[in-house]
């Protein structure tokens, strides 16, 4: 097909009146949507908000992972060690979440025994094994039992505070965060705040 024989078909869909009309409608609906994906990232994502209130101050917070959600904890409790100011704290996990599902086997074992006029003897066994995956219906879906959830392992955790000068500071953080996360101090870096 060539350009020419194109052009006549576009022009004949926008002659009509009634396929000029869907066009725009589709149009308009595409800007939309572009518009709702750029200026509203967030309203699609399926984050949870969490507000939390240290000195009297409001923060706004994103949590929407494990990871994400721990690193807003630990550094909510540092900022209340005595002498510790301000925080930043990057944790480092050894995998992600894992969930553990139900599964529902099932073990067939079928033995037939065959004599044909011969006088022969013929046996044979078949077993079946079947094994799937339980679900449950919520909120008009379906979604797996899960009957446990391994939250990711912490292996190490880098931390800079104001007042992280001090080696008593530094001790009580690496003390603090060595004992939530079962980790050996050495995997705890703290170091000061820079300006």
């Amino acid at each position: 097909m060539d350009f020419k024989k194109i052009k006549n078909e576009v022009n004949k869909l926008f002659k009509n009146k009634y396929m000029g009309n869907i066009l725009a409608v589709l149009l308009v609906i595409g800007f939309i949507l572009i518009a709702i994906t750029i200026l509203a990232p967030g309203l699609l994502s399926g984050k949870d908000e969490v507000l939390t209130e240290e000195n009297n101050t409001k923060v706004n917070t994103t949590v929407s992972t494990y990871e994400d959600k721990q690193k807003v904890e630990l550094t909510n409790i540092l900022r209340k060690i005595d002498g510790v100011g301000e925080v930043d704290v990057m944790i480092n996990f050894e995998s992600g979440e894992e969930k553990v599902a139900a599964y529902d086997s099932t073990n067939q074992t079928t033995k037939t025994e065959e004599t044909d006029t011969n006088g022969g003897k013929r046996v044979s066994n078949q077993q079946n094994d079947t094994t799937k995956v339980v679900m449950s219906s919520e909120s008009g879906g379906n979604s797996p039992v899960i009957l446990k959830t391994y939250k990711p392992k912490v292996i190490g955790v880098v931390i800079t505070a104001e007042g992280a000068e001090s080696s008593k500071v530094r001790y009580d953080i690496e003390k603090a965060v060595s004992s939530l996360y079962g980790i050996s101090v050495e995997k705890v870096n703290v170091y000061p705040m820079g300006i």
